[in-house]
């Protein structure tokens, strides 16, 4: 649960530094025909080093999924989210669903996107009016292009995507200028707002006697709309862009109709990313995180502590790197000026507030001074889990319980007396005597013999020998013969 925490802390961390005040808008796309394809991933992390679990595409027409067997395994948090882990049978490394507790069929990461591209083109073969395909996601963050872009880098298939798809396109940015009222612009919430169930409009059907049957379905169903899943957020995706490009229209259209998917392109197309610009934000967001990277042993101290200095160290790092600075561009200024040379420095970061920047300073200004030492966060003692009180007070009441059951009834405490109020499960009740059987019959101890006896008093040797049944003496031997 500390893990699946951290992982959210930092992700909310780096969503706070990254996501613009404003919407930004970038060059338009070439007036033509494309084709809408929204796309969704499953990672093993948040970070540009993890890698794909899941990569899927929807359209009204066709969709695409297909799960990725990772080098790595998932981290606490997106196993929680996604609800599928990496185990190990022998030799053998696949993918299991948490939720079917099934092995999930899984390619490599070459061969999903041989088969994603593939599928791409024959996209596009069956409209070859299309120029071209416009992918469009949904996250404040932006995140999927990069993962996606780089891992076609790596296996040297971006010229091959290119010929193909023309741009990227996040929704996210579509749902903040339709609902501006609106805090939160998750799938989940939008399709809440926008989607009227028929449920709601319709008279419940009637229960039927098969419990099990209602059971397994209302379960497929849970699953159906698991959004953990990239597949659904991917439909998800498609479904909450459609209502909010159609918003004007009175009455509903069809999903596959001219008209929808018209008002759709010219809603998305003010957002377009062309795919060279997306490139080179990778790049970027490479140098960046090197740059993070480098701050790691300054802030050694903060991820040893609580979940709330992992998370400020995040922030710090980012917007370190986000402004071009670097372990050793901040070091070379504290040489030639010291602590004041590095308050100047970070009073052009607008981020940063007037107490950040000052222990942001002072970290820095100890770290960098041979004759200082590296400061420590300070750690309020009040920061023990309620649920870790509680267990502790559990445990400091059934250790008083235990003491006074000892002084009471002796130094190990009686358990025949003290049964009601300290239980001990490790006590072996009695056997019930059993009534109309032969009793036992006692072994027969030998007498003590004369060695044995010498280190023994006369009294306990006697006392011994006594236990030994009495001989039984046969009088006289009568042989019986035998008589024809």
């Amino acid at each position: 649960m500390v893990a699946d925490n951290i992982d959210a802390g930092i992700a909310i961390a780096a969503a706070d530094q990254s996501s613009a005040a404003s919407v930004s808008i970038k060059d338009e796309l070439p007036t033509g025909n494309y084709i809408l394809v929204s796309v969704d991933i499953d990672t093993t992390g948040r970070r540009l080093i993890d890698e794909i679990v899941q990569l899927a595409a929807y359209t009204p027409s066709d969709h695409f999924e297909q799960y990725i067997m990772p080098y790595m395994n998932l981290n606490p948090a997106a196993r929680q989210r996604h609800q599928v882990r990496v185990i190990s049978i022998g030799f053998f490394r696949m993918l299991k669903s948490m939720q079917t507790y099934k092995i999930i069929k899984s390619k490599s990461e070459v061969a999903a996107l041989k088969d994603f591209l593939d599928w791409l083109d024959e996209l596009k073969s069956k409209n070859p009016d299309a120029d071209g395909i416009v992918l469009f996601y949904h996250e404040e963050r932006k995140f999927i292009p990069y993962m996606i872009l780089q891992s076609l880098v790596k296996y040297g298939m971006l010229d091959r995507f290119n010929a193909t798809v023309k741009a990227f396109v996040n929704s996210f940015n579509l749902a903040k200028t339709s609902i501006g009222d609106t805090k939160h612009y998750s799938l989940r919430n939008l399709s809440k707002i926008l989607t009227k169930t028929k449920e709601e409009n319709q008279e419940n059907v009637a229960e039927t006697n098969n419990n099990n049957k209602r059971i397994k379905n209302g379960l497929q169903k849970e699953r159906d709309e698991f959004d953990g899943n990239a597949s659904v957020r991917a439909k998800l995706a498609y479904t909450v862009a459609l209502q909010l490009s159609n918003l004007d229209n009175p009455h509903e259209l069809m999903p596959e109709s001219v008209e929808a998917l018209g008002n759709l392109f010219k809603a998305l197309k003010p957002f377009t990313e062309p795919i060279s610009g997306d490139v080179k934000e990778l790049d970027t967001q490479n140098l960046n995180l090197e740059r993070q990277n480098s701050f790691r042993p300054v802030f050694l101290n903060y991820f040893k502590t609580t979940l709330y200095h992992r998370v400020r160290a995040v922030k710090f790092r980012i917007v370190l790197a986000e402004n071009g600075f670097d372990l050793t561009t901040l070091n070379d200024i504290w040489t030639d000026k010291h602590a004041a040379g590095l308050d100047t420095a970070l009073q052009g970061i607008a981020n940063l507030k007037g107490e950040d920047r000052t222990e942001l300073v002072e970290l820095l200004d100890s770290f960098f001074d041979p004759n200082k030492v590296t400061i420590k966060p300070i750690v309020k003692p009040n920061t023990v889990r309620r649920r870790n009180k509680r267990n502790a007070l559990n445990h400091k009441s059934a250790s008083s319980a235990s003491h006074s059951a000892s002084d009471e009834f002796g130094a190990g405490g009686d358990k025949s007396q003290s049964l009601s109020s300290v239980p001990d499960s490790t006590t072996k009740t009695p056997s019930p005597i059993k009534t109309g059987s032969r009793s036992q019959r006692k072994r027969n101890s030998r007498p003590i013999a004369p060695k044995e006896a010498a280190g023994k008093s006369a009294t306990e040797a006697a006392a011994l020998n006594n236990t030994a049944p009495a001989s039984i003496s046969v009088s006289s031997y009568v042989p019986i013969a035998a008589t024809n």
